[in-house]
């Protein structure tokens, strides 16, 4: 993924290697692999895997594998001057190992520049967040069919069983499935609990990854008859996403995005108390950021949530969450059902 793009980045700065190392996700980015313990050695004209034997050994046409054996670190060039390392994942334990096997070199820190390389998708990423979102969407396909035998009695439960389907179809857990029952959804990170279901809203946020690529959406159902304000308040809700949704163009600010969501809202928007969205990726948050500081920009190929969300602590909380790809138009990749779906009980 964009390795010539990072090296002539390198290049452009005079850095003449940048390490990444262990579990850092860039390292997945670069090779479309996930070792048990890994170093990646980039400089602007080759680039290095060094892994242990417990891993397979892959083949690439631009990377070298390396096995990290007892003289590894004696066959380093230890003359580099300028060494890149990504600061918002590396240890200061890592840091420290890595200076002093370079005592001569000028640690700089690549994070920023990683980030943007991967605010942009790629077509092979795009395929990816894709797949990974049907497969989001069978799994809620799936629950609908089963919520009304009554066999799923507690959030746990309901959430155990979105992660079994996600599961059945070649996907992972993108993050850990949120389930949330009533007034638990007034919290927008409930921890799913052994809750009983019972009448009222619940809160689903939950999505597969697919080869390291994630999904994330978020869909409400009513278990019971809903009255009318609670209607009301969730199609109120919907408008406001399906309306930001449409918003969506070419370089428009996402701080634009969240602020139309909020007008839209109208004298609820007190209770909306989260941005609008956030990029997604190899990580489940990762750039483009919906930040009033990050001043991002919608651009060609990102990938991003749109997730309106109200919460009355100590009643219920609402959030409606679409994965979208812009690509030239708007691409809602999260295609399940917005309206509101009732769940006899």
């Amino acid at each position: 993924m964009k390795l010539k793009a990072f090296q002539s980045y390198l290049r452009k700065e005079k850095i003449g290697l940048a390490i990444l190392t262990d579990q850092d996700v860039n390292i997945t980015y670069f090779t479309k692999v996930k070792p048990s313990f890994s170093y990646l050695f980039i400089s602007p004209r080759s680039a290095n895997l060094y892994l242990t034997k417990l891993d397979k050994k892959p083949k690439f046409k631009e990377i070298t594998v390396k096995i990290l054996d007892k003289d590894w670190k004696n066959k380093l060039n230890k003359n580099v001057k300028k060494i890149g390392l990504n600061y918002s994942s590396i240890t200061m334990a890592y840091s420290k190992k890595l200076k002093k096997l370079f005592p001569k070199a000028k640690f700089v820190d690549i994070s920023k520049q990683l980030m943007e390389l991967r605010s942009t998708k790629t077509n092979e990423e795009r395929k990816c967040i894709t797949k990974a979102c049907q497969i989001t969407d069978f799994a809620f396909q799936e629950l609908i069919k089963e919520l009304p035998k009554k066999r799923l009695k507690t959030e746990q439960e309901v959430a155990d069983f979105l992660e079994r389907k996600i599961k059945s179809r070649g996907g992972e857990l993108a993050f850990p499935t949120i389930v949330a029952m009533g007034k638990n959804a007034a919290v927008p990170h409930h921890l799913t609990s052994q809750q009983i279901l019972k009448r009222g809203f619940l809160l689903l946020d939950f999505g597969a990854k697919y080869d390291y690529y994630c999904a994330d959406m978020s869909r409400v159902l009513f278990l019971g008859t809903p009255n009318k304000e609670e209607i009301k308040m969730y199609n109120l809700l919907l408008e406001a996403q399906k309306g930001a949704i449409k918003q969506i163009e070419e370089n428009k600010s996402f701080i634009e995005l969240d602020k139309f969501a909020r007008k839209q809202l109208g004298k609820y928007s007190s209770y909306f108390i989260h941005s609008l969205g956030h990029g997604l990726g190899l990580d489940i948050h990762e750039k483009p950021s919906y930040l009033k500081e990050s001043n991002y920009k919608i651009k060609y190929g990102q990938a991003f949530t749109v997730e309106p969300g109200i919460y009355f602590p100590g009643k219920f909380g609402l959030r409606i969450e679409d994965t979208v790809i812009f690509d030239g138009k708007v691409n809602v990749l999260t295609k399940s059902n917005k309206e509101l779906i009732k769940v006899k009980i």
